[in-house]
């Protein structure tokens, strides 16, 4: 087997995912740690692209599973009998054409899948949306216990190393992905609602600053930052259980410290009011 046949079994899918994970572990990492400025787009890139590598593969294998490979078997067998004297080499043009027809079917279950909001959002950070190191955090430890995940299940193995090595490493990485997963995921939400809160407090802040001059001059987009935020989280949390505990929890927080005599009562009124809405909204929603 030469090298180039060795390299294409390498090239999967699901390692160029494996690998998207670590890249956005790295740059992200340059990110908080450096002045390198492009490290936040490649982020943002990476995780993008996981993401959407992450929906492809769960769509695909949605529909694989609905077809019957039986049905197909007869006419298999046919073909393969056909290509093996005759060959089929289609051209760049035709594979790009046979693959966006692919992707055809899988527009709308797409629309509903629990990966498509954090695609909107991590391309909204790519391309749109002002810069944010904050909002990289909850990609990070989501990248971090996929790679520990992957890592145990599919590269360990393959390591050329003593099968009793093999097995400590795998039940150290299944002892760290068990026992932190669930608080990562929890600092994870936590992150998601401080983004859209000092979102909020920033465009608050600005817009009467930038109406005479002194803000940030990005009132449209601070704008639209808020509104991203409030989509993705009122979308996610009909899906995430852990965010909608962690939204009850801060509005169980927020209604200790309004009770406080001394806070005004304009205060107290327009958080009622401000807590109908959430409710309402996000908590209350079944569907």
């Amino acid at each position: 087997m030469t090298d180039i046949e060795n390299m294409k079994k390498l090239i999967t899918l699901s390692n160029v995912w494996y690998g998207t994970q670590l890249a956005t572990l790295f740059f992200s990492f340059l990110t908080f740690t450096t002045s390198f400025y492009r490290a936040y787009t490649l982020s943002y890139f990476f995780i993008s692209t996981s993401l959407i590598i992450s929906l492809y593969q769960s769509l695909t294998a949605t529909t694989k599973k609905a077809d019957s490979p039986s049905s197909s078997s007869t006419s298999t067998s046919k073909e393969s009998a056909s290509t093996t004297s005759k060959p089929v080499v289609k051209d760049i043009k035709e594979q790009v054409i046979e693959f966006i027809t692919s992707l055809k079917p899988l527009i709308k279950p797409a629309k509903s899948h629990s990966t498509t909001p954090y695609i909107f959002l991590s391309l909204s950070y790519l391309f749109i949306l002002p810069r944010s190191a904050l909002t990289l955090f909850p990609f990070v430890i989501f990248s971090l216990f996929h790679v520990l995940n992957y890592t145990r299940t599919f590269v360990v193995p393959k390591l050329n190393i003593n099968a009793n090595v093999q097995i400590q490493i795998k039940n150290v990485l299944e002892f760290v992905s068990t026992k932190y997963s669930q608080i990562g995921y929890g600092w994870a939400v936590q992150f998601q609602l401080a983004s859209l809160l000092i979102s909020i407090i920033w465009t608050l802040f600005n817009f009467p600053l930038n109406l005479i001059g002194y803000g940030d001059g990005e009132n449209f987009l601070n704008i639209l930052t808020v509104i991203v935020w409030v989509s993705f989280i009122s979308i996610v949390q009909q899906q995430n259980l852990l965010m909608k505990s962690t939204i009850n929890k801060v509005i169980t927080l927020i209604d200790g410290v309004t009770s406080d005599p001394r806070v005004p009562i304009g205060v107290r009124d327009a958080w009622i009011k401000g807590k109908h809405i959430i409710k309402y909204k996000t908590l209350n929603q079944t569907n």
